[in-house]
């Protein structure tokens, strides 16, 4: 089985640090971003299963992470916020993320709805058969997903690897 890569978008190192050891102990990749930016550059650079990300953060707000990454991607987003407003918890499922989890929060539980994003996606993809997906020499391309497949095994792509495949 394939090891899942989750990016972790929080400026707070200790969130952060804390987090990263619950994935990793379950044995997820992890990466680590502490402002938009970076963590924009990462997602265009790997290939990540998952994203936490933070709301409020330096040189690009979480909002605007979403925002980017919903262009190109359907990877799952977990937000992670201390605002408790409702408008921002719509905000967050209109920009595209998948749920939406407020500080202060339980690390085993984030670790669970990460797990059940992940199980969901991973089973959309096995059972899709609405043409979001092509087969050539035993390749498979899932589009929304952004993953590909051969002999059954998941091959690892940076974002920009899977965009030169599709072209």
């Amino acid at each position: 089985m394939d090891v899942r890569t989750i990016l972790v978008v929080e400026d707070e190192p200790i969130l952060r640090e804390i987090v990263k050891d619950y994935f990793l102990n379950e044995g997820f990749e992890v990466l680590e971003a502490d402002d938009g930016d970076q963590a924009i550059n990462l997602f265009q650079s790997n290939k990540v299963d998952l994203i936490i990300l933070d709301i409020m953060l330096p040189k690009l707000d979480g909002w605007s992470v979403c925002r980017r990454i919903r262009k190109t991607s359907d990877v799952p987003i977990i937000m992670l916020t201390a605002r408790v407003d409702e408008d921002d918890t719509l905000l967050g499922f209109e920009m595209g993320a998948d749920d939406y989890v407020t500080k202060p929060y339980s690390p085993p539980v984030l670790l669970a709805r990460a797990k059940r994003l992940l199980d969901s996606r991973s089973r959309q993809s096995k059972t899709s058969d609405s043409g979001d997906s092509i087969m050539q020499h035993g390749i498979r391309i899932h589009f929304p997903s952004r993953t590909v497949e051969s002999d059954g095994g998941r091959i690892s792509l940076t974002h920009t690897e899977f965009e030169i495949l599709l072209t």
